[in-house]
Formats: structure tokens, sequence, C-alpha cells
């Protein structure tokens, strides 16, 4: 699945001008770009910052990896998704639809994407997951060596994956999955999206 905050921001509030085509389109521009070798341009396709695209480059250098994720793009773009808080635009066979989701519906999706990216280790993606607190004290890196050998964040891990399962409590800003002796599961809402505020 293809999803950037920043790609349905430019789509669907700002029409900007280097991301007006639907979401498809640039999916597939992407794609393209990175199987022509024209790797700085897929990088000017993705919402990446400055720090990243020295690692971008290296990383497609290889021709290799730059068809692999080509298709893994184009395989993802028949199940395109664009996400807010608040709205989810799914690609149906009769266009873009608002997909009316129920308000817990949003912070039990961004906590599953969270256990994706952890069991997928996919670091970055997780770290950007996290809310501002401990995205301060993690580093990409420092959360994989948690996961990999603290034994107190395999059982966080579990405890995340049972809250899936619980009732969820939306309030101002914050989601709130119960888990029984004054455990829970914590996201807060920063930047529009719901981050892992706390693990308990």
């Amino acid at each position: 699945m293809f999803t950037s905050r920043t790609l349905a921001a430019c789509v669907f509030l700002t029409g900007c001008a280097t991301t007006s085509r639907e979401p498809t389109s640039v999916a597939e521009a992407y794609a393209r770009a990175l199987e022509e070798g024209r790797v700085q341009e897929a990088y000017a396709l993705t919402a990446g910052g400055p720090d990243d695209e020295v690692a971008f480059l290296e990383r497609y250098a290889d021709p290799e990896a730059r068809s692999a994720r080509a298709a893994d793009v184009r395989v993802g773009a028949s199940l395109l998704e664009a996400r807010a808080p608040s709205l989810t635009v799914a690609q149906t066979p009769e266009g873009w639809r608002v997909v009316e989701a129920r308000p817990a519906d949003v912070p039990r999706a961004a906590l599953r994407r969270f256990i994706d990216n952890v069991e997928g280790r996919e670091w970055k993606a997780a770290w950007g997951q996290l809310a501002g607190p401990l995205r301060a004290r993690y580093t990409p890196e420092r959360l994989r060596e948690d996961f990999e050998r603290e034994p107190l964040a395999k059982e966080r891990l579990r405890r995340a994956k049972l809250a899936l399962n619980t009732h969820v409590r939306v309030g101002a800003g914050e989601a709130v999955f119960p888990l029984g002796d004054e455990r829970a599961v914590r996201l807060v809402l920063e930047d529009g999206e719901y981050r892992i505020a706390a693990i308990e």
C-alpha cells in the first residue's frame, strides 16, 4: 500500500504543483523514474527531506533494487489509499471514493501500521509513528536494538497486538486502548496523525 500524508494533503487540500495529479499517476511516475535510472527525479516525488536524499540515492544506485521497488509500487498502486485522521480515500473501480470510517477506526489503523512496521523491521517508518517525546528519545537504530534485544519491548509489542481487539476511547487529541490492570496503549494526535505515545 502506498500512503503519504504529504501526497494526500497536496492532492486533496492544496493541489500543489508537483503532486497535482492523482496519486496513482504519481506512483507510476515514481516507478518509471526508478526503472529508467532517473533516481533524483524519483526522489523528488517522495516526501523525504534533504537529509534522506543521500541514503535514497545509494539504495537505488543498484538497478535490481530500483526494478524491485518499481514493481512493488505498481502492485501497491492498485490498492492505493490516502489517509488523514478524519478521512480515508480509497481507489475503487469507479474511481476515488471516501471510506466512511468510524472514529475508532483511524487510531486502530495507525496502531496496526506501527505493529506491521515493527514486525516488518521497517524501523524508520516505525520511529516516524512515535509521538514527539518518544522520537526525541529514540533513533530508528535504537528502536531496532530495543525490539531485538530488550525482552520488555517484545512484551509491549504483544500488548499492542492485544489492544487491536479492545475497545478504543477516542477523546480530544488522543485515543486510548485499555488493557486492564491499569495498562493501556495510548496514541496522540500530532500534525494531523495519530502517533504512539505509550504502550504500558
